[in-house]
């Protein structure tokens, strides 16, 4: 065997895999995959535990192969909780979701919720819009420009929040709308945080609203700053010119190890 080739074949594979496994870890303090359970696969130990919710074969745009399935009566309590008038100053957050529901502007809570009226939620309307409701002194509910995402095809939704990049929604991989920075988010109550349901918890698995998601969700992450646009983009992942160079030259080298065995 040529090991030059092999050699080839070999950083063609390493070249595709770090282009098309791409995330933003800065800041990452919380990862859940929803393949097949529902814990942080962050290393802080931020599990979730499911009420209801199932994980079923339906692969969503993070490539992974199941997702987590919320019939409308379910949610994931999960183990991490904010604190403390003004402790957030930045974060963002993101999921994949696939939907049907209509209804109310908050019949179909949440994304990711730790309670809108305390620090934030991240939610989809009953006609389609992305929520991004944040909680600063006052409650801001921000809304996406476009509408209609509860068409039953997978989304990508991220949001942002920061002094410097102001609070952004993101659809898609593509700002979709941005207002001014608000200040610093909290107050005195403690929350937890809630996938499928609006939050009131001050303790694990605690109150909730009882706002019930209905639909699929995969792939959910929160961080402690707010990413740029470039990130938030490569989040959604597609082909790359460097890794459709990469595998390029996989293809050459198991043509060449072929002609030559």
């Amino acid at each position: 065997m040529n090991f030059r080739l092999l050699k080839i074949v070999l950083s063609g594979f390493i070249i595709s895999a770090s282009v098309l496994s791409y995330t933003a870890t800065a800041g990452l303090i919380s990862s859940w995959k929803l393949n097949g359970n529902a814990d942080d696969s962050s290393g802080n130990s931020h599990d979730g535990s499911s009420f209801g919710a199932t994980y079923v074969s339906d692969t969503s745009g993070s490539g992974y192969a199941t997702s987590a399935s919320f019939d409308g009566n379910d949610y994931i309590a999960l183990n991490q909780s904010f604190s403390g008038a003004g402790s957030l100053g930045e974060l963002s957050a993101s999921a994949w979701f696939k939907t049907t529901a209509t209804g109310s502007w908050s019949s179909n809570w949440a994304l990711l919720d730790f309670d809108r009226s305390e620090f934030f939620n991240m939610f989809v309307t009953g006609d389609g819009e992305i929520g991004f409701s944040t909680r600063s002194g006052s409650i801001n509910d921000m809304y996406s420009s476009v509408d209609g995402l509860n068409d039953g095809n997978w989304h990508h939704v991220a949001v942002t929040y920061s002094a410097l990049e102001g609070k952004n929604i993101y659809i898609d991989g593509n700002l979709d709308s941005t207002i001014a920075y608000q200040g610093a988010l909290g107050t005195a109550a403690t929350r937890f945080g809630m996938i499928g349901d609006g939050s009131e918890a001050s303790s694990f698995n605690g109150a909730r609203n009882n706002r019930y998601y209905d639909g699929f969700i995969s792939d959910v992450k929160l961080w402690d700053n707010a990413l740029t646009a470039s990130q938030v983009k490569a989040e959604v992942p597609e082909p790359s010119m460097l890794a459709l160079f990469a595998l390029g030259i996989m293809g050459l080298g198991f043509r060449r190890l072929k002609q030559q065995s």
